[in-house]
């Protein structure tokens, strides 16, 4: 989960030089797998009865790795591979807001998405756990 994490925030600080050289297209299942993790710290940090399961987010980036490393991709950096995937990240985030109405949405709502998004075992759902208050 931290490696994933630490790939999406490293996309939004690439180097000049990586802007410069010839880039790859971003990956769709990478821009997913960032997406989906994202959003599912954003609903556990703001549902109290929901968390991101550890054990699933770390198989959920040793798979996106694994999709990396078969594509050719360098693993340690992928982001100095790719064009930058913040506008595929924000189709998938325009989406996700037109699923839903989030405008301001109470706690009690935001624990409705999730718990949609886990019974469908949605790519957010299915890293997310409920918990006891």
């Amino acid at each position: 989960m931290l490696r994933l994490a630490v790939i999406s925030l490293a996309l939004t600080a690439a180097p000049a030089a990586a802007q410069e050289a010839a880039l790859r297209p971003t990956p769709a299942y990478f821009a997913q797998a960032v997406f989906d993790l994202s959003m599912a710290q954003a609903l556990a940090r703001s549902c109290s009865t929901i968390s991101v399961d550890p054990v699933k987010s770390a198989a959920r980036a040793e798979t996106l790795l694994a999709e990396l490393a078969e594509d050719g991709f360098d693993t340690g950096a992928p982001h100095e591979q790719m064009d930058n995937p913040n506008a595929a990240i924000a189709e998938l985030q325009t989406a996700f807001a037109e699923r839903y109405d989030l405008q301001s949405p109470s706690e009690d709502e935001v624990c409705g998405i999730a718990g949609e998004e886990m019974a469908a075992a949605s790519g957010i759902g299915a890293l997310l756990v409920a918990v006891a208050e």
